[in-house]
């Protein structure tokens, strides 16, 4: 099973979407073997984008971070 956030490297993702996604993880409400896919117009590395996403997961949850690595590997 597969989520697909079009537009992975967008603001709206990045602020809403993907803070979303990890409050429905840390609650154990994604199935178990979850992946999160992103499709974007920008050209951007796995790692670019973990990098990117992290400070606004961290707004979220600011003591969690092996949640969210836990949740970046997805």
């Amino acid at each position: 099973m597969s989520v697909v956030v079009i537009g992975a490297s967008g603001d709206l993702a990045k602020k809403k979407t993907y803070p979303a996604l990890f409050g429905l993880f840390q609650r154990g409400m994604l199935p178990e073997g979850l992946r999160i896919v992103g499709y974007a117009r920008s050209k951007k590395t796995n790692k670019e984008l973990r990098d990117m996403i992290r400070p606004y997961l961290k707004k979220s949850s600011p003591d969690k971070d092996e949640k969210i690595e836990a949740f970046l590997t997805r």
